[in-house]
């Protein structure tokens, strides 16, 4: 059965039939939408590269790679570059490609730059297998333009004559990683990440947060240096106190003040009158005090004898 639309809005629509599953025993279709990759900011892979829109949600490289290589037959695919989910040389690339520009802007570099890459630093994934959100896209990338040419024209051509494409029908089961049940099962045993990617990836977050820091202070430093409105400069040295270093400074600052005050005591005449008279009653108190214990030692003398 040939199919009606072939060409959507430029894209060349090519229906794949989804396999049956135990629960839903039905074949579905489900339409491909490609067209030749033109990016806003042309790369050097981009004329060699197809966009694909609404591939399925259990997409791999490897099924992109069995239908334009086996069941199409009419390329050879160098990689594939999905919406969410990164192949390793996709991340390779990125962080060479980070690396250089780094090493060029590393002088031009601001803090928000810095905090927008600790932002995209996420630790590593524990599944072995990522799901496609629905309606995703992706890029593929062939060894060459004619291959991408030659697909492009294979994939239009089984759309015209209604060839029926099972989707990932005879690829190898041990190409893809399983689904379902087994999927959480493999994820339960990969819970830890690899020991190594977990290490770069922790130390990448303290780098990258460390210079997030250093940043925020150097433009701090700028920012204090700029006369203001009056043209007024703020001035500000040494570092920022904390609590505990604050109560230590203001408590010096009271000793300090108590041994000032310390020689202060007796400056006027009228405080030394008043110490000598306090000084006076004190010792006609303890005069009175003795005599009372006198008289008392007195009146008991000769009443309590020894046995």
């Amino acid at each position: 059965m040939k199919s009606k639309t072939v060409e959507v809005e430029g894209y060349t629509t090519l229906p794949v039939q989804l396999p049956t599953l135990p629960l839903f025993p039905t074949l579905a279709t489900h339409y491909l939408y490609i067209r030749p990759h033109e990016p806003r900011i042309p790369d050097p892979d981009s004329t060699r590269s197809l966009f694909i829109v609404n591939v399925p949600i259990d997409t791999t490289e490897a099924h992109i790679r069995h239908l334009f290589g086996t069941q199409l037959a009419a390329g050879r695919v160098e990689r594939v570059q999905f919406e969410d989910v990164q192949t390793k040389k996709r991340a390779v690339a990125t962080t060479e490609t980070n690396l250089t520009q780094s090493k060029k802007k590393r002088k031009r570099e601001t803090a928000d730059d810095f905090q927008h890459h600790l932002d995209n630093i996420t630790l590593p994934s524990t599944w072995d297998r990522k799901l496609q959100k629905s309606g995703a896209h992706a890029v593929v990338i062939f060894a060459d333009k004619p291959s991408m040419e030659s697909s492009l024209k294979a994939a239009t051509k089984a759309a015209k004559r209604g060839t029926t494409i099972v989707w990932g029908d005879s690829l190898p089961s041990d190409r893809i990683p399983a689904l379902g049940l087994n999927r959480y099962v493999a994820h339960e045993r990969l819970q830890y990440p690899d020991r190594g990617t977990l290490l770069r990836t922790v130390n990448e977050f303290m780098t990258t947060f460390t210079a997030v820091s250093e940043a925020r202070k150097r433009e701090d430093h700028k920012r204090l240096a700029v006369p203001d409105e009056d043209g007024f400069v703020t001035v500000s040295h040494g570092p920022k106190l904390n609590s505990a270093a604050r109560e230590d400074e203001m408590r010096e600052i009271v000793e300090r003040q108590k041994k000032k005050a310390a020689g202060l005591e007796d400056f006027y005449r009228f405080q030394s009158r008043e110490k000598r008279k306090e000084r006076q009653n004190q010792l006609l108190r303890n005069f009175d005090e003795d005599k009372k214990k006198l008289a008392e030692i007195k009146a008991r003398k000769g009443k309590i004898r020894p046995e």
